[in-house]
């Protein structure tokens, strides 16, 4: 029989045949469940963030600012950074100098 039987036959003004009734299938049959134990879910850990660790642009504690200085003094410091090897940053080196002239005006 079409699952579209006794709408066909509803159009067509007939009466609507009834279904035939289904023998039950083992699905449909109350089967006990087996009891099943729960393992307490577990939160997984969340994986370290890959790429570049913040800089100084996402850190509240610093600020940034424009200072104009000779091309030549950028140049020997930069040159003389490297030559530390300590791969200092020149930002470290402004804020080292800085701070050491608070200091002298106190």
């Amino acid at each position: 029989m079409s699952k579209f039987k006794s709408l066909l036959d509803t159009v067509k003004g007939r009466e609507p045949e009834p279904e035939p009734e289904k023998p039950p299938q083992d699905s449909d049959v109350n089967h006990k469940k087996p009891v099943v134990r729960q393992e307490p879910i577990v939160e997984p850990q969340p994986e370290p963030k890959r790429g570049r660790p913040k800089g100084k642009r996402s850190d509240p504690d610093y600020e940034q600012v424009t200072a104009y200085i000779r091309k030549d003094t950028h140049a020997s410091i930069k040159i003389a950074l490297l030559q530390e090897g300590q791969k200092r940053e020149f930002s470290e080196l402004v804020q080292e100098l800085l701070e050491q002239w608070v200091k002298s005006r106190t």
